[in-house]
């Protein structure tokens, strides 16, 4: 008997160490190994636990050709569909419904994508989501930075196991007169650019504090019936940077980034006015604006600006801002009516504008 129940006591102390096995094993967290690749072969890697969703984070820096302005992109991106999926909704027949700005952060609306399977002999089997954005103008799209991102790609980890992403680029192209290929056919014929990537977290540098640019406005006193507020507005001809402010004898922009700039200087019944600029640190710029029919740009329209008007019709030289001042009727064009309507101005026989 004493020894039946030693053999039950055994068996009983064997099961319960198997069950207190398979529980340990049950409640150990399932992780995937996940390795994110660009063009170039740089990769890097990260551990997720099965559920997390992670960021493919995907960046294009162009700026060593034709300032980042680039006109023609076809890429692609294969995963590993047996332990990621995509997060962002898609059909195989309707392709990638989910929000093309978030996923394109710089070709937006103008990209065309599409996510399904793969049978690629190097990525058979794979996920993967293609895309072509391209552009009618010489602009370009801006990939002039560490954090101008090409593609970022939202995932679930499905399964444990090892996955990888992998970038592959068909055509890259700049935004000049002929196109100038940098990929083609997916073989890099300029390796002047980086592919900077990242998995759930950017790693994007600092970047630099802008720059105050700033300055004293010049006008012109204006009737009871008009406003005196100037508006100005500055916006980057290589960047995305745009802004605008008001004032009335000075105006400011702060934490502008270097670069190119046209700053617009506009007011009631004065000639809209343009400036380029190039910021590279703190920029004091005084701007004037005149009004309407000051050919002279005194600030004060009288019958010779209509003289002087007139001979900017017939041919004579002025600046640029002249010839807008000049142009009374806003046409574009100085022609001798203009000249007429100046008259009639400063004479006061027939008030057109209000200034």
């Amino acid at each position: 008997m004493r020894k039946f129940l030693s053999i039950l006591l055994a068996v009983l102390m064997v099961a319960s160490v198997s069950v207190m096995s398979f529980s340990a094993a049950d409640t150990e967290v399932q992780t995937a190994t996940v390795t994110l690749k660009n063009i170039f072969g740089d990769t890097v890697t990260e551990t997720y636990a099965v559920g997390d969703t992670i960021t493919a984070y995907t960046y294009l820096n162009a700026s060593e050709i034709n300032d980042g302005k680039i006109g023609s992109i076809h890429g692609k991106q294969f995963y590993s569909h047996d332990v990621l999926e995509l997060v962002a909704e898609y059909t195989e027949t309707d392709g990638i419904t989910s929000d093309l700005s978030a996923m394109f952060p710089v070709t937006k609306d103008n990209t065309m994508a599409s996510g399904h399977w793969t049978t690629s002999v190097e990525y058979k089997d794979m996920g993967a989501v293609y895309y072509n954005a391209s552009i009618p103008s010489l602009s370009g799209f801006p990939f002039n930075a560490d954090d101008a991102a090409l593609i970022v790609v939202n995932y679930k980890v499905k399964a444990a196991g090892n996955a990888e992403i992998n970038n592959e680029m068909v055509t890259l192209a700049s935004s000049d007169t002929d196109l100038t290929g940098i990929v083609e056919n997916g073989v890099t014929v300029k390796n002047n650019f980086t592919m900077p990537i990242a998995l759930s977290k950017p790693v994007i540098p600092v970047p630099t504090p802008g720059s105050t640019v700033s300055g004293n406005i010049t006008s012109f006193e204006t009737t009871d019936t008009a406003s005196d507020t100037v508006t100005l507005t500055l916006t980057g001809t290589d960047n995305n940077f745009t802004g605008t402010t008001t004032g009335t004898t000075a105006y400011s922009f702060s934490n502008v980034p270097n670069g190119t700039y046209t700053l617009t200087v506009a007011k009631d019944n004065h000639a809209t006015r343009t400036y380029d600029i190039t910021v590279s640190g703190e920029l004091a710029k005084d701007v004037q604006i005149n009004p309407l029919g000051d050919a002279d740009l005194d600030g004060i329209v009288m019958a010779n600006d209509a003289m002087l008007a007139f001979q900017i019709s017939s041919g004579t030289d002025a600046d640029d801002y002249a010839k807008k001042c000049s142009d009374a009727d806003l046409d574009g064009v100085v022609m001798a009516n203009d000249a007429m309507m100046i008259f009639q101005q400063a004479s006061g026989s027939n008030v057109v504008w209000t200034v």
